[in-house]
């Protein structure tokens, strides 16, 4: 029996029971035109996984907006960066909000099958997939709610339509559950910390009425949920890792060194293991991986007590202090900017590359008529010798894409006006080395490596991540620049990039299944502020501001505009005029934008000269006194005929011919001579250019 709700205050439609009923969960979600199908199933794991085994996906599908894919490949293939960042929204919403004991395989897939390019899907899927899990029989401790906050000439929106997110200077997309807030990650221009808690907690009200709207649905169609796996003593293994760690066992793992540390923290665990062999009887044996799951939830509890019994961290550190930092620039000497950004044990080589239009990155999207151009691009890598391992070098995962575009969206509103500054950039970041925030080195290696090569960032943008924790007596210490060993133990991690004036991207997970107060996200971002300007404040000891000149391998670039109808005779049928323009002049490139505006690209002035009076000429910018080398192309009794760029030719009357030539110009000049001419007069509605031929060059 298919049954129907609706949430007016948000335009929400959902039907329950007419879809994908073999599903342990199915929603088919509406908003206006757009509509997503969210599905969730789970199965047995055949052997403990150690882990949450977690799978999102979220796909669009083109024919959601009336499109067939690009390319030769006339199909959906492997997705989209778009996406899989909101694949990874979802995620990091869901996942803190299942039971701690539950361990079977969950996959919860959400497809756009329709959008009105009005109402954005991600958020609906985010919803729906909550709501998926909850009418299911598997175990979830949910509603998520999700809303995305715009803020839109001043003031803040819910849940704004497309058009308006796309022109808003704040975006902030925030999950949670009806005790709090569980996720949020957002791009600004430089709001305060105030505002974003401010925005965070508007948000959290809307969150709470799509919380209670899902719990209604529940009460009506949800399934009974399914008992979890029982088989495992849970409460006798836990006391036993408990009892097993002592302070003293605990305190052998506080070391600085990454590796030291990890040599003691396996140690330890060998030591577990031979401790519990004394309950362990024939046919009662625990699995390697389940008594490491004991030890490290043990551990966590213990090791949190003893950072505040020692008021110290793991690596002797108070918890405001960032790790040592270095910085070099300029160290690979055939690229057009670099910087080596080294925070502690994580190290960020960064590479800059400056390209004109036909450089920049196609993308195509759902929510848009036609493909855009982005002519910023920041790709994140992460080579496994970075944390000492060995494995294959696959393409981009996850991590890498959603760590690039945090990385990426620091730098929205900081990138220089492209009137200004036409270049396409690249950044490619690879991490040499990682404890903790390779994310926010890569912020911080970009800035540098940019201003290195020249590029006119408004600000200089630096990161820092946040972790925090909170001991067994409801005690909480903030912690500012993370290890990665910290991250693991902590209930919130958090990512804030920004300027010395305020928030340019956050990144924040709250593990904490009940949230927390207002009060501890104002403390956190105070203290995340005060490390974000102590790291700049490193930064600048490097550069304060741009370099004055760029790298000479960079192309230059020539500007101006023609009028707008005379862009089809500069480009010539299917490109043929302007591609002849290049190759003939050896310029990198020609941009020709709808407005008239031409960007040429190269790097000989001497070319780019040639290229933009052949431009210029065709697309009659022709004045009186301008001068060029011409090709004599016809000789004729009244005059010569010379080519002032191909396709267009002026006439030497032949009282324009120096005196001493008139009368045996004939002999004079010969058929491909190139002779020095000006321009006397030019009618543009005849395209009729008269000339004069120069005595000297």
């Amino acid at each position: 029996m298919v049954k129907k709700f609706s949430l007016p205050d948000f335009g929400y439609e959902v039907e329950i029971g007419k879809v994908a009923q073999q599903a342990d969960g199915a929603v088919w979600f509406k908003h206006g035109g757009t509509v997503v199908l969210s599905t969730a199933t789970a199965s047995p794991s055949s052997e403990f996984p150690g882990f949450l085994p977690l799978t999102v996906d979220y796909r669009e599908q083109y024919a959601a907006a009336g499109k067939i894919p690009g390319g030769y490949y006339k199909r959906e293939g492997k997705s989209s960066d778009r996406e899989v960042l909101s694949s990874r929204v979802i995620d990091r919403s869901i996942r803190p909000i299942f039971p701690n004991h539950y361990f079977d395989q969950i996959q919860v897939l959400s497809t756009v099958y329709s959008v009105d390019r009005k109402h954005a899907p991600s958020i609906m899927a985010l919803n729906a997939s909550s709501l998926a899990l909850c009418i299911s029989d598997i175990p979830f401790l949910g509603p998520v709610g999700g809303v995305e906050m715009g803020r839109i000439d001043g003031k803040w929106v819910v849940n704004p339509n497309y058009e308006d997110t796309v022109r808003a200077d704040a975006t902030l997309i925030v999950a949670g559950t009806k005790e709090g807030i569980c996720m949020i990650e957002g791009t600004s221009d430089q709001i305060s910390e105030a505002e974003f808690v401010d925005a965070a907690f508007i948000a959290h009200e809307q969150i709470k009425k799509v919380v209670a709207w899902q719990e209604e649905i529940v009460k009506e169609v949800g399934k009974a949920k399914r008992p979890i796996d029982e088989s495992v003593d849970w409460k006798l293994l836990s006391d036993k890792a408990l009892e097993f760690l002592s302070s003293e066992h605990v305190k052998k793992t506080f070391i600085a060194d990454k590796h030291d540390r990890k040599k003691a923290l396996d140690e330890l665990k060998e030591e577990f293991a031979t401790f519990v062999q004394e309950f362990q009887t024939e046919g009662n044996e625990v699995s390697e991986r389940l008594l490491s799951y004991f030890f490290e939830s043990a551990f966590k509890i213990k090791f949190t007590d003893l950072v505040f019994a020692q008021n110290q961290r793991v690596d002797q550190r108070d918890f405001e202090t960032v790790r040592n930092i270095n910085v070099d620039v300029g160290l690979l000497p055939f690229t057009h900017g670099s910087a080596l950004f080294t925070r502690g044990q994580t190290q960020a080589l960064t590479s800059v590359t400056l390209g004109g239009g036909q450089d920049t990155q196609r993308l195509e999207s759902i929510m848009e008529e036609d493909a855009a151009d982005s002519a910023f691009m920041l790709h994140y890598n992460f080579p496994p010798f970075s944390v000492g391992e060995v494995r294959p070098m696959r393409g981009p995962g996850r991590r890498e894409v959603g760590h690039g575009h945090l990385a990426a969206s620091s730098f929205k509103f900081m990138l220089p006006d492209k009137e200004k500054f036409p270049y396409t950039i690249r950044i490619v970041t690879d991490i040499l080395e990682s404890n903790g925030s390779s994310s926010m080195a890569t912020v911080c290696g970009s800035t540098m490596a940019m201003m290195q090569g020249g590029v006119p960032i408004k600000k200089m943008v630096g990161g820092v991540a946040m972790g925090l924790l909170r001991s067994t007596t409801g005690e909480i210490r903030i912690l500012t620049d993370i290890t990665g060993f910290e991250d693991n133990f902590g209930l919130m991690d958090f990512k804030v990039a920004g300027t010395d004036d305020g928030i340019t991207a956050i990144q924040m997970d709250v593990k904490h299944k009940g949230g927390f107060a207002r009060d501890v996200f104002e403390s956190a971002l105070k203290q995340a502020r005060v490390g974000r300007l102590h790291i700049l404040a490193e930064m600048r000891k490097c550069m304060t501001e741009p370099a004055k000149e760029m790298s000479a391998l960079v192309p230059k670039v020539v500007s101006f505009k023609i009028e707008s109808d005379k862009i089809g005779a500069v480009i010539g049928s299917g490109g043929k005029i302007i591609r002849e323009i290049i190759d003939t002049s050896g310029v990198t490139s020609i941009d020709i934008e709808d407005d008239g505006t031409v960007k040429i690209f190269g790097v000989s002035s001497e070319k780019i000269d040639e290229a933009t009076n052949w431009v210029k000429v065709l697309a009659g910018q022709i004045n009186t006194g301008d001068r060029f080398d011409g090709k004599v192309r016809r000789l004729v009794d009244f005059g010569i005929f010379v080519e002032l760029v191909p396709g267009q030719d002026g006439l030497v009357h032949v009282s324009s011919i120096p005196r001493d030539k008139q009368k045996t110009f004939h002999s004079e000049y010969q058929l491909d001579d190139v002779v020095p001419v000006e321009v006397m007069d030019y009618d543009p509605s005849t395209g009729r250019i008269r000339l004069r031929i120069l005595e000297n060059k």
